[in-house]
């Protein structure tokens, strides 16, 4: 089921009559959810090399059929020539892992880099409307820490390499003597935590 808000709202400061407040939907990087129901393909793999000493690797592909929301950006008042970016896309999303585990006694030691991001074009649907495709490259180191039958982990990928890729939309503006590559902004790091337990 898609995230039942997508669409939230807050007053923007100055944008309406004589600068006044003017209750708008959020930009779309805060927004809780892009209203898309996705199929995901997902791979994870492990090798023991030694008694401590491990390999992993992990990926997923989140497909969004959907091509946009419906939901308004305001993006076409701050310019005529952004009016094909009038509304929010849904877009795929992608992630993949690579690294090395080190266990001592119940702590387990990890490091590894990380690929995430939005493509620029979905494999399913269409890939118009207001996006910002791109990717991150990261260094992740990470720790966990094992019970009988509880998992507690927390990793913080630290961002290496950041590249903001040109849009569809991006690209129908573009013109032989002007490049267009819209906005974006990179987390430079984030913190995971969480849980698991086996039955």
């Amino acid at each position: 089921m898609p995230p039942s808000v997508y669409d939230y709202k807050d007053y923007w400061q100055n944008v309406g009559p004589g600068k006044k407040p003017e209750l708008r939907t959020v930009d779309q990087s805060i927004q809780l959810g892009d209203g898309g129901t996705g199929l995901t393909l997902e791979i994870n793999s492990f090798a023991n090399i030694k008694n401590n000493l491990g390999l992993y690797a992990n990926a997923f592909y989140l497909s969004n059929p959907r091509q946009n929301n419906g939901v308004r950006t305001y993006r076409e008042l701050v310019s005529p020539a952004l009016a094909n970016e009038a509304i929010s896309s849904v877009p795929d999303q992608f992630m993949a892992r690579l690294g090395a585990n080190y266990a001592l006694n119940k702590l387990v030691v990890s490091a590894g880099g990380r690929i995430e991001g939005i493509p620029i074009h979905d494999v399913i649907g269409g890939s118009g409307d207001f996006r910002r495709p791109g990717y991150v490259i990261s260094v992740e180191p990470s720790l966990t820490y094992q019970l009988s039958k509880i998992n507690i982990y927390a990793s913080v990928p630290a961002a290496v390499y950041r590249k903001r890729t040109q849009s569809v939309t991006d690209r129908a503006r573009s013109t032989a003597t002007t490049f267009v590559n819209g906005d974006a902004a990179f987390a430079d790091y984030s913190v995971n935590l969480g849980i698991s337990f086996r039955l």
